[in-house]
């Protein structure tokens, strides 16, 4: 359902891994990270790979407004690869918590965390940090 409503795919492709973040659009959250990598990694990967990236960003705040504006050079360049509505609210939480291959919390610091358990309860493995909460919940497989 993921690949159909944000990358326009016809049917479903397993053999294409999507990694997925959901949350505020902040330094906190590392949002960069994802971002000055998924180039390289699309690449890496001959486009078969998937980035969805869901939450807000605050276009007056320059961190949040520089990652916005990469985020919609990457999407306009790799439709099929990259998503991400930084001008949006996004309500599909619960389904990317369910339907990634990955969630991805590079949080730079994170004193609880409440992401990586939704992600959980989806059964959906976390690429995180070991910060804070995040090293509390998230182990090393």
């Amino acid at each position: 359902m993921l690949q159909q409503k944000y990358f326009q795919f016809g049917d479903l492709d397993d053999s294409v891994p999507m990694f997925s973040f959901v949350g505020r659009v902040t330094a906190q959250k590392g949002v960069h990270l994802i971002l000055d990598i998924a180039e390289h990694i699309i690449h890496k990967f001959e486009y078969k790979v998937q980035f969805l990236v869901g939450g807000p960003a605050n276009m007056r705040e320059p961190y949040s407004a520089g990652c916005a504006h990469k985020m919609w050079a990457l999407r306009h360049k790799y439709p099929n690869c990259f998503w991400a509505a930084p001008d949006e609210f996004f309500t599909d939480g619960s389904l990317v918590n369910r339907g990634s291959d990955f969630g991805l919390m590079p949080s730079v610091f994170e004193p609880g965390g409440i992401v990586q358990h939704e992600f959980f309860v989806g059964a959906t493995p976390v690429i995180a940090f070991k910060t804070g909460g995040l090293k509390d919940s998230v182990i090393e497989y």
